[in-house]
């Protein structure tokens, strides 16, 4: 996915399909994250965005999310169907 969006639907994609599957036994800690996402975006909501530089920005930039190396280096697209 190349392709450039809303910056608020990465986030809402990263939370869904990323953050409630790799933290699926701790509700407050997804909450904690996504806090933090609408936290960064704040202000920025209409910016276009790619999903991978999303992602990037949550887990190396703003340490959001510790997300290995072999995960962030995966298609975008595989993110949604495979379990983390």
């Amino acid at each position: 996915m190349f392709r450039k969006i809303k910056s608020i639907h990465v986030r809402n994609w990263f939370y869904g399909n990323i953050c409630t599957k790799k933290c699926s036994h701790d509700i407050k800690k997804q909450k904690c994250c996504y806090d933090q996402m609408v936290e960064i975006i704040k202000g920025h909501e209409d910016y276009l965005i790619t999903h991978k530089a999303f992602i990037w920005i949550i887990c190396h930039k703003h340490k959001v999310c510790d997300i290995s190396d072999e995960l962030f280096n995966r298609s975008a697209h595989d993110f949604g169907w495979r379990k983390l």
